[in-house]
């Protein structure tokens, strides 16, 4: 048997866009009195080291998991099974696409990136950065690969050929794209300065940035780890490093990892801490819910409206350093340092 959660059930509007009752997990010294109930529906063991990257396959039969034991390892995420292990990458795996057409997977380790084909197993081919590969996405069109390397450069290459067809000049350590594909996201400097570009152009549009928190001024926001747009396109999300925990002289930051933009105004809606660094972030697929995991050992599901905390999992004895939702959206996968990978649900 799995950990027992302690949990209460509440009538809220749920994640799937109407009224349900929904069996929400809460951790030790919440002021809501609870009773035992189990969200859990998998546990998926096999890495030998902490589990960095996920990704859910188009048709969402396959689910992979990359890891610092430098292997990926695809399953089946309806009854856990090991489909099959991809190996011969000698760092961490950091990152994890599926193409368009469920068999291409892409992996970003810390200077690689590599290509797959998932029904074989067998390595396609493989793009060296000297400089450091700090972040990738795909285009929503499946047809452009974009990789932010440690040189300040912003590349876009055809995802078939490998051809580069636009660089930009900017440092980076996180990528986003808008769900129409026309407008990237990109965050890395130094006061956790994003900006957004035309594709279309390479123009830069707009800088998103949040004033200094005066308790910790002049500290300002650390550079994003991971970035997400919202599915109707009007939120920006940012999580990153959040060391308000430190004694005074050692906090390097403001204090607040997780903060949020209306993207067409360029208004700040969310600025604060979730009591740990956000590694992961995710939006729930009805748009509600936005979802992020840290060095802290529980989940916590936030309204993407009000911020307000909405559920928390707890049951990972490490980290959570990725995060990847069912395409239903009854069902959250989890990676943690505790080399596993948890599947918890959300909605019966």
């Amino acid at each position: 048997m799995e950990e027992i959660c302690t949990s209460i059930t509440l009538l809220l509007f749920g994640l799937s866009g109407s009224l349900a009752n929904l069996t929400l997990p809460i951790i030790a010294n919440s002021p809501i009195h609870a009773q035992p109930t189990q969200q859990i529906k998998l546990t998926l063991s096999g890495h030998t080291a902490p589990v960095r990257a996920l990704a859910l396959s188009p048709n969402s039969q396959v689910l992979a998991s990359g890891s610092d034991d430098g292997t990926i390892k695809l399953w089946n995420p309806a009854t856990g099974v090991l489909l099959r292990t991809l190996a011969g990458d000698s760092g961490t795996i950091k990152s994890i696409i599926f193409a368009p057409d469920g068999q291409t997977l892409i992996s970003r380790s810390s200077n690689n990136i590599k290509f797959w084909n998932s029904q074989t197993g067998q390595e396609i081919r493989e793009v060296t950065e000297k400089s450091g590969v700090n972040a990738i996405l795909l285009t929503p069109n499946g047809q452009t690969l974009i990789s932010a390397s440690g040189d300040r450069k912003i590349k876009f290459s055809n995802l078939k050929t490998g051809k580069i067809s636009q660089i930009l000049q900017a440092e980076t350590t996180a990528l986003a794209i808008s769900p129409d594909g026309k407008t990237l996201f990109s965050g890395g400097e130094n006061g956790g300065r994003i900006r957004s570009w035309s594709i279309n152009t390479g123009k830069q549009l707009r800088s998103f940035f949040a004033p200094a928190n005066k308790e910790f001024s002049p500290k300002k926001a650390s550079a994003p780890i991971t970035l997400v747009v919202s599915h109707d396109g009007q939120m920006l999300l940012s999580g990153g490093y959040d060391d308000s925990f430190q004694s005074g002289p050692l906090i390097q930051t403001d204090g607040q990892g997780f903060k949020a933009w209306q993207i067409k105004t360029g208004k700040l809606v969310h600025n604060f801490s979730v009591g740990t660094n956000v590694d992961a972030l995710v939006i729930s697929p009805d748009n509600r819910t936005f979802i992020a995991g840290g060095l802290a050992r529980q989940i916590t599901l936030r309204d993407l409206t009000t911020g307000k905390p909405v559920m928390q999992l707890v049951g990972h004895a490490g980290g959570i350093y990725a995060l990847v939702f069912s395409r239903d959206g009854k069902t959250l996968y989890s990676g943690s340092g505790d080399k596993s990978v948890k599947a918890w649900q959300i909605i019966p």
